[in-house]
């Protein structure tokens, strides 16, 4: 029993360094994105740090597993060097990976508001891009790997100087096989509990929000929790919240277009710029920006007060844009299990009406996994940098400068037949923000690495558009621009739930003075495509989480990150756990939520929670079973 007792204590403070690494890796996160959490006061705070311990030992048990079952297992071995040694190359493995994913955050949760999920992997593996990019974040995020390091090999210090010692010895008689069996059942019923919780359901993302406010989700998780929390993902949860007919009465996905409208049929361009957030735009910001030549064009545009993504990620924007479908899941719904699912994509319906269909991305064949998706929402055609046909304009990162590219795609129009469909995805104002050696003068360089490349982007658009205008098929074209996400910002409003979804939307046509309006009404991301083709005036019967412009009904965005469902009807937000509703604020006057209405306002509640639930109701049972296609 001497043995059994000792084993136990050496085992707790193992772990209890362990636990203590991810406390001092998550005050370290906490204190490199202090400006997230200023909405929380320091109780609040201390309780989220609090909460953690729940993560942090559900991440200490995955990672530790063999570990704590082996302290509890009798035999000689025990005492060995070999195993003292193996013990102590095990444990300074572990914190090296199980801290990883926390310091990686620390930067990266800046361009996507939330903890890494297991579609991170994907991201990486699809392409190289990440590969080649890794000197470039190792020096200007110098202080990320210092601070694992650091960090790191203090916790190892520390368990080597104190910890590493032999197991006490524990022969293999029947008493002490029996207490061996009896500990290891008793751990095997924590490791259920760890895993499971004491509800019906095992502990996920969105257990976070039982320890926390909104705001502090992202702190009381870790990332090697959400990390392997999202790695055997199930599927889609089957929600109940009301009958189908109710739902469906609610909001109906299913929607014929081309009732509207009547145009002859324009060619369509989509331009979507990479991290084009409404905050670099003057235009917003009352003439405080980085896109004079956007801001020029807004003006003869129909833009939006209130419009969003429907996503934090570059793979995220294509299935919202080209077929109404957001992320709603903890991964981007192109990297998900469900990304061949039959879709009712863009290209596809208008190829349907003899247009021509292609996708341009200046980006290696394979990054983001734009080729393939590409070819799921139907474009005939993909160019790449494979196809693109002078290599010299490599920048060194990613691919074509953006100045190059969009010239090389304005000529290319010329060969194709119209209508076309054509869209093209830019690179240049994604990190490492990289601008021709020619401009380094040129452009203001801003408060934040984004900004200059942004205006470099915004020029390259600028010579775009004095080039297509030079083309017949100029004046028969609708171009629509947006951002794929937003990325770093450095204006306080911008850095919230809601902000961090602000893009512009522009539909301009030069023929069509009709769109010159700036409406205050919300538009998002999936609202694009059934615009697109009640514009044209195409009949169509298509499923769509997004609704047209030109349908006549109060509208909405609606998004999801981490474990947290938000809705808005540009008056109010309402944030929506999954089961039930855990705030309500006006928007956009307390978008750092300070005053939850949730009690305050019961019909604001009803009307945003409904619609929700029925939204939630809808896409998770055609998602789930590829009912996204009439």
């Amino acid at each position: 029993m001497k043995s059994f007792l000792m084993s136990c204590k050496l085992l707790f403070f193992r772990l209890s360094l362990a636990l203590l690494a991810l406390q001092l890796s998550r005050l370290f996160f906490f204190l490199f994105n202090f400006h997230s959490f200023q909405s929380l006061s320091a109780s609040e705070i201390f309780l989220t740090f609090l909460g953690g311990f729940r993560f942090d030992i559900w991440s200490v048990f995955t990672i530790f597993l063999p570990l704590v079952v082996l302290h509890f297992i009798p035999g000689k071995y025990r005492t060995t060097k070999g195993f003292t040694k193996f013990f102590s190359i095990y444990f300074t493995i572990g914190i090296f990976v199980i801290l990883l994913p926390d310091f990686i955050d620390t930067e990266y949760i800046k361009f996507t508001s939330k903890r890494s999920t297991f579609d991170l992997f994907n991201l990486i593996t699809t392409g190289d891009d990440t590969l080649t990019l890794i000197p470039a974040f190792l020096t200007d995020f110098w202080y990320i790997p210092t601070g694992w390091i650091l960090l790191s090999s203090g916790i190892v210090f520390i368990y080597r100087k104190y910890l590493n010692k032999p197991l006490p010895p524990m022969e293999l008689a029947i008493k002490s096989s029996l207490i061996s069996l009896a500990s290891i059942i008793v751990l095997a019923g924590l490791f259920i509990l760890t895993f499971r919780g004491t509800g019906y359901r095992p502990v996920s993302l969105n257990t976070a929000a039982l320890y926390t406010s909104p705001p502090g989700i992202n702190l009381v998780l870790n990332s090697s929790f959400t990390l392997l929390n999202t790695a055997d993902k199930e599927e889609l949860e089957l929600k109940s919240f009301m009958t189908a007919q109710e739902a469906a009465a609610i909001f109906n996905p299913t929607y014929t277009s081309g009732k509207v409208n009547q145009h002859n049929p324009s060619n369509v361009i989509i331009l979507i710029v990479e991290s084009l957030s409404k905050e670099y735009c003057g235009y917003y910001n009352d003439g405080k920006g980085y896109t004079p030549f956007l801001d020029s064009l807004f003006s003869e545009s129909l833009v939006f007060e209130n419009s969003f993504s429907n996503g934090k990620k570059s793979p995220e924007a294509l299935p919202s844009i080209f077929a109404g479908i957001p992320t709603l899941i903890d991964q981007p719904y192109a990297f998900s299990q469900y990304a061949n699912n039959n879709i009712s994509g863009l290209p596809s319906l208008l190829k349907n009406h003899h247009y021509q269909t292609a996708f341009f991305h200046g980006g290696k064949n394979g990054s983001m996994g734009f080729d393939l998706f590409s070819k799921i929402l139907g474009f005939e055609e993909y160019y790449g940098l494979n196809e693109y046909p002078d290599k010299n304009d490599f920048d060194g990162n990613w691919g074509i400068w953006d100045e190059i590219y969009l010239k090389y795609f304005a000529e290319k129009l010329d060969s194709f037949q119209t209508p076309f469909l054509a869209s093209v995805f830019t690179l240049s104002s994604h990190h490492p923000y990289s601008i021709p050696e020619k401009y380094k003068d040129k452009f203001p360089v801003g408060s934040l690495p984004i900004h200059q490349a942004v205006a470099y982007a915004d020029y390259a658009l600028r010579n775009f558009f004095i080039e297509a205008a030079k083309h017949e098929w100029y004046k028969n074209t609708l171009f629509v621009i947006t951002g794929d996400h937003t990325s770093i910002n450095d204006i306080e409003k911008y850095n919230t739930r809601v902000g961090t979804y602000a893009v512009p939307i522009c539909f301009f046509h030069p023929s069509d003075t009709s769109l010159n309006s700036n409406k205050s009404t919300v538009f998002q991301h999936t609202d694009i495509s059934p615009t697109i083709l009640d514009y044209l005036g195409i009949k169509e019967n298509i499923i769509c989480f997004g609704q047209s412009l030109f349908k006549k009904s109060k509208k909405y965005s609606i998004n999801y990150l981490s474990g947290i469902y938000w809705i808005t009807d540009g008056a109010y937000y309402l944030l929506f756990d999954g089961n039930k509703s855990i705030g309500l604020y006006k928007y956009p006057e307390d978008v750092f939520e300070k005053e939850n209405l949730l009690l305050l306002r019961s019909e604001k509640k009803q009307e945003l929670e409904q619609y929700l639930m029925a939204y939630i109701q809808q896409y998770n049972e055609r998602v789930r079973f590829n009912k996204l296609t009439n």
